[in-house]
């Protein structure tokens, strides 16, 4: 495994990860669609509307989900991580303020359980939100900037400048990667805050 470059580095979600995170958990309600416009095709325009419509409408919205996936990012840095989301907001925290890596429910932003050697313990309930699309994800103190704020940040350069009120702060890194702790994302963690990853 590499080691994390010095500057900052970037990260937005693969296919692979839109699968996992935005694809896979709506499969069923896919495939019902695909069905019913396969259906509604034929009734309309013969085999080639049959052939036609769902191809267009799964097409559909297999690209919105992949948008939807590429508009989070995360940018890690020496200073601390930062949650980039499609709004325009950052959520950041320094190292030294992340408190834990815990189970996130990436819907309600909610600690479902913790991460690592306690995980053994919350091991069930872990498996119940496997498929609720939940992950790993950090916990701590951090600011929530607004696209204005995060603005003047761009403008500063690299080094934070503090512009908001800190509060808790949970960050689902599985919207970016469901496997980040054992990659790229993980050996950051692992270089800066090698403790909250045994």
């Amino acid at each position: 495994m590499t080691s994390p470059s010095p500057s900052a580095e970037e990260f937005r979600a693969t296919w692979s990860q839109t699968w996992k995170t935005h694809l896979k958990p709506y499969l069923a309600a896919n495939i019902v669609v695909a069905l019913l416009s396969w259906m509604i095709g034929y009734v309309i325009g013969g085999y080639v509307m049959s052939v036609v419509l769902p191809v267009l409408l799964v097409g559909g919205m297999v690209l919105l989900h992949r948008v939807a996936s590429r508009g989070h990012g995360l940018r890690l840095s020496p200073t601390g991580v930062e949650f980039l989301r499609r709004d325009g907001k950052i959520a950041r925290m320094r190292w030294p303020d992340i408190g834990g890596v815990v189970l996130i429910n990436r819907r309600t932003s909610a600690v479902i359980a913790p991460w690592g050697p306690g995980r053994a313990a919350a091991q069930l309930g872990a498996d119940m939100f496997a498929d609720a699309n939940s992950g790993p994800g950090i916990t701590g103190v951090g600011e929530l900037l607004s696209q204005s704020q995060a603005a003047q940040q761009r403008q500063a350069g690299p080094e934070w400048v503090p512009l908001a009120e800190p509060q808790a702060l949970n960050m689902s890194l599985a919207m970016i990667d469901r496997d980040w702790p054992k990659g790229p994302i993980g050996a950051w963690f692992r270089r800066y805050r090698p403790d909250l990853l045994p």
